[in-house]
């Protein structure tokens, strides 16, 4: 078993007369109309990106982020950022072929081409996937509460979706599968209780997963019933973690003021930083860039598997 120890706009008013604020003001509903418009860049992936579709996960991923980062109480600070691979994308081959025959489960699972997820490079080279997170809490944080709406986390096209997920202790997670086959979801914890329990074919009410003690690093899930199914899912008991978005960007807010230790981690690199320091100051917020070489992608194949020797006697 492996041990696999995410402004506003300010509004500047001139009162002068009548005719100057109208002017403003559509002024100003232009340039919003065209702000809020996607470029050609938003609607055309940049030529160096290998990021699959995507997904209703992904999507509902970002929603969890932007809803964590909008979550800034008075006092607090928060930290943005972007995470970048320095140096050429290593070029992974797909887990399974469209239209392989010897794939498992054939006629659903090689249906479409199943991406190698584990290193996803996006608009100016932003790495998708990698955790950023608080391993404790900070002193004097007021536990808030967990959230009540359950997170899904769904199968679909043999694929786990979303591929990286933020969990905290108690909340709900729905396990789903849109494939007309059954899977075996199984969450490889360290602390933790592991789930590992059979999911019918398009099971789209979902079993309850929620985890009971918070881990110190991301663990993997993995379907035992197609082996290249493969995702990480960060589980705490504070709400101070995120997971860079598909062009490697990231929040966290309502964080206290001063220095804050953060772990950073991706799944084909390990830690990235384990002691990643960042001032926070209050009512603010901190900017960072973090790059990630290239050269760590090809050395390192993730968390080696726990050795278990097991003697019997005669």
């Amino acid at each position: 078993m492996k041990r696999v120890f995410r402004v506003p706009s300010v509004r500047v008013f001139s009162v002068v007369r009548f005719a100057a604020i109208a002017l403003a003001a559509t002024t100003g509903w232009l340039l919003a109309g065209q702000l809020s418009q996607p470029t050609q860049a938003d609607e055309q992936p940049a030529a160096t990106r290998t990021r699959p579709a995507r997904a209703a996960g992904e999507t509902q991923l970002l929603a969890f982020n932007q809803a964590t980062a909008a979550k800034s109480p008075k006092g607090t600070g928060a930290v943005s950022g972007v995470v970048t691979l320095s140096g050429a994308a290593p070029t992974l081959a797909p887990l399974v072929k469209k239209g392989d025959p010897n794939a498992k489960d054939a006629a659903v699972c090689a249906a479409e081409t199943v991406p190698n997820e584990s290193v996803v490079v996006g608009a100016d080279n932003g790495l998708a996937n990698v955790f950023i997170y608080l391993v404790r809490a900070p002193a004097g944080h007021k536990a808030d509460a967990v959230p009540k709406d359950p997170i899904v986390f769904d199968q679909k096209g043999c694929r786990f979706l979303p591929h990286s997920l933020l969990v905290r202790v108690g909340q709900t997670v729905l396990v789903k599968s849109g494939d007309p086959i059954a899977h075996n979801t199984h969450t490889v914890t360290v602390r933790g209780t592991p789930f590992n329990q059979a999911i019918k074919a398009d099971d789209r009410v979902g079993t309850p997963l929620i985890y009971d003690k918070p881990e110190k690093l991301p663990c993997e899930v993995k379907c035992d019933l197609h082996s290249w199914m493969k995702a990480y899912h960060l589980v705490l008991d504070h709400p101070f973690m995120a997971v860079t978005d598909a062009d490697g960007k990231f929040q966290i807010a309502g964080l206290p003021s001063g220095k804050h230790k953060f772990v950073v981690w991706h799944e084909k690199v390990g830690y990235v930083n384990r002691d990643y320091e960042v001032e926070i100051k209050a009512d603010g917020t901190t900017d960072v860039k973090l790059a990630v070489p290239a050269a760590k992608m090809a050395a390192f194949n993730g968390p080696a598997p726990r050795s278990i020797v097991v003697s019997a006697a005669d």
